[in-house]
């Protein structure tokens, strides 16, 4: 965990990006803001997330978890704008797709707004999955 974040080698809940799931062909990211302690630490958590897809060399997916999401988290602009440009600019090549589940209405609401700003390419590997609650584990 050194490699990836000094901050969640200490306390591994400071920050909530995690590997789940890694097969020949992919990558699966999960990260459920809420969950953080340090959701406000925009410098921690773009270096965290830096380090980690920097060990990644194949295709991946990421799952957004907005169980709990709520205004504290939406307010963090300067988070939300720099993992869009890691996202997006830095490791938007090898991006399969962004699954979002158990939305709040803050995430809703941004990702309406979504192609208003962002990319068609990008926008169309955004997918909202809301038929139910999800639980991480269906992923892994």
């Amino acid at each position: 965990m050194n490699k990836i974040c000094a901050i969640c080698a200490v306390d591994p809940e400071s920050h909530s990006y995690k590997k789940i799931k890694e097969t020949d062909n992919s990558t699966t990211y999960y990260a459920k803001p809420s969950s953080a302690k340090l959701y406000n630490d925009t410098e921690g958590n773009l270096a965290h997330i830096d380090n980690m897809m920097k060990l990644n060399n194949k295709p991946w997916i990421f799952i957004i978890d907005g169980e709990g999401f709520d205004i504290r988290h939406a307010s963090e602009f300067a988070t939300g704008s720099g993992l869009l440009d890691l996202l997006i600019h830095k490791y938007g090549y090898n991006l399969i797709e962004i699954k979002f589940i158990n939305l709040s209405w803050h995430i809703r609401s941004v990702i309406k707004l979504a192609p208003a700003f962002l990319d068609k390419n990008f926008c169309n590997k955004i997918k909202i999955v809301d038929d139910r609650k999800y639980s991480v584990l269906e992923f892994i």
